[in-house]
């Protein structure tokens, strides 16, 4: 079955794609391998409310990981993101037999059947401006039939007061990544992040690579604001702490992550 229809390529290094020039480095820059129990965790919330397999959608799948986890939890999956270079990595991890497109919110999604379960993790809905929120909750909505879910996080404000809001360095081994923060707008939030990596033809150099990072913080009840002007109905929210531990109350000072999960009446 065809989930996807043709949609136009992203150009590299607008605000739509910063992934493209950390496609190549992204997962050793998460350097998080218990993503996928993290994932799988996530995914038992919506077998909870009775799904356990159908036709989903991962938006932002990036490097393929969330896509991957989504097939092995039943679901026949496909993908989309708006940066090429993230395509490419998830295509390797994938295979042939997945589909993948490019797509950027609030942009329409690719032309398709209706969905039993849409995922975007890993801050998609953070790079979504606060004028567009609303926006990209309808077109998410569009794609789902009645009583579809939606599953998704958002980062809490103490994201941008540690991890995103503080400059660092780490050591990869061969490559070595300098994440550099900005002075917040407001509710808008910059950073540079610096991939150097060591030059095989020339000892002791480095070649450099840098995407551009804008995410926006959503107050809770911005979200669920936009969230009833889609249609969706909020079933439950969880809050993720920086272990991967989910509770049921979230506490923004103890908690980077809320996760939503959502219906299509």
């Amino acid at each position: 079955m065809t989930l996807l229809g043709a949609n136009a390529l992203a150009e590299k290094e607008t605000r739509a794609a910063p992934y493209d020039p950390l496609a190549p480095h992204y997962d050793a820059f998460i350097n998080a391998p218990g993503y996928e129990d993290w994932l799988a965790v996530l995914l038992r919330l919506a077998a909870e409310h009775g799904l356990n397999g159908g036709l989903a959608l991962d938006v932002g799948c990036g490097t393929g990981r969330s896509v991957a986890a989504l097939i092995a939890a039943g679901f026949e999956a496909s993908g989309v993101d708006p940066s090429q270079g993230m395509l490419e990595a998830a295509r390797e991890r994938l295979g042939g037999g997945v589909e993948l497109g490019v797509s950027t919110l609030p942009e329409p999604l690719p032309i398709g059947p209706k969905l039993d379960l849409i995922t975007a993790f890993n801050d998609v809905l953070n790079y979504v401006a606060p004028e567009s929120l609303n926006k990209s909750m309808g077109v998410l909505a569009d794609r789902l039939r009645p009583g579809g879910l939606l599953l998704f996080d958002a980062n809490t404000p103490l994201t941008y007061t540690t991890f995103f809001g503080a400059s660092h360095v780490r050591d990869a081994g061969e490559r070595f990544f300098v994440w550099e923060s900005h002075v917040p707008d407001g509710p808008t939030h910059h950073a540079d992040l610096h991939v150097f990596v060591a030059d095989a033809d020339e000892p002791g150099a480095w070649t450099r690579s840098v995407s551009h990072h804008v995410q926006h913080l959503h107050p809770h009840a911005r979200i669920v604001e936009a969230l009833h002007a889609a249609g969706l109905e909020l079933l439950e929210t969880r809050g993720a702490r920086d272990d991967g531990g989910l509770d049921l109350v979230t506490d923004e000072a103890t908690h980077i992550k809320r996760i939503y999960l959502t219906r299509l009446p």
